[in-house]
């Protein structure tokens, strides 16, 4: 049974769960118990089902990267991935019919064939499966707020996401460089180098850290959304950018890409309690 909750990467949904949460609660809708069962359930499925099909093409690079996983390590054959992933991506479908037309037509026309095209062709293009990833995690906050009827209030949420994402990404690149370099994947380290990418990582994160205080002085948060993006997200990510320029070793980029996957709740506690009402 193990593995068939591994290879859904139970962490990352429970981290889509606690955006989804999140994100209703911001828009003051927890009350609507139904609809929040239908996006959580929906979400998880969908995001297990991406991760299922991620794992099936990527097989060979994890046999390097993270051989423990289902797939190459033997525990579960692709043929019972690929069951297990139209599993998901059927009920995760049908559930969102009962949300909204909105959220059908996110879930099934949008999400679900760019889950796919990411990892068949995006995924191994210099910038265009980064972008592809941030897209995905942006489209997210914008699928609660079709649930709602209220998709304006959750497009600060996505833009914010899309950014952290992004970072996210190509950190993960420079991480996963010698898996990659063996399946021939032409990530931006790969095609760039490892220097520049860098460069690119901590430019960035120089533009993140002054974009993400512009909410606040468009008047559009308040003050405690200020304090906790500065306290919260921009003082740890120059430390960070400080640390991969002195350092720039496998071990940093993967303490930094898990750092950028935790913080982005910090994001939204931001957005929640700095809420001009």
């Amino acid at each position: 049974m193990q593995p068939w909750i591994t290879i859904l990467r139970p962490l990352n949904l429970l981290q889509a769960t606690l955006a989804v949460v999140l994100t209703t609660a911001f828009l003051g809708e927890l009350g609507q118990l139904d609809v929040l069962l239908l996006l959580i359930l929906s979400v998880i499925t969908i995001n297990a089902g991406g991760n299922i099909i991620n794992d099936i093409y990527d097989l060979e690079i994890d046999r390097i990267n993270r051989p423990a996983r289902p797939l190459p390590s033997g525990v579960m054959s692709v043929a019972q991935a690929r069951f297990y992933l139209i599993f998901n991506f059927s009920v995760g479908v049908v559930l969102s019919w009962f949300i909204s037309m909105e959220a059908f037509i996110i879930a099934g026309l949008i999400s679900i064939p760019t889950l796919v095209a990411y990892s068949a062709c995006f995924k191994r293009q210099p910038l265009i499966g980064n972008l592809t990833v941030s897209f995905m995690l942006g489209l997210a906050f914008i699928y609660v707020g079709s649930a709602f009827g209220n998709i304006q209030a959750t497009l600060v949420m996505a833009a914010l996401a899309f950014g952290f994402t992004l970072i996210r990404e190509i950190v993960k690149d420079l991480e996963d460089m010698e898996g990659d370099a063996q399946d021939k994947a032409r990530t931006l380290p790969l095609v760039w180098g490892e220097s520049k990418t860098l460069a690119l990582v901590l430019l960035l994160m120089g533009i993140f850290v002054g974009l993400d205080t512009l909410p606040f002085f468009l008047g559009v948060y308040n003050h405690v959304y200020l304090w906790i993006v500065i306290v919260g997200i921009n003082l740890p990510l120059l430390v960070i950018a400080f640390i991969l320029w002195k350092q720039p070793n496998k071990k940093n980029y993967s303490r930094a890409q898990l750092f950028l996957k935790l913080d982005i709740f910090v994001g939204l506690a931001a957005l929640y309690f700095g809420q001009t009402f």
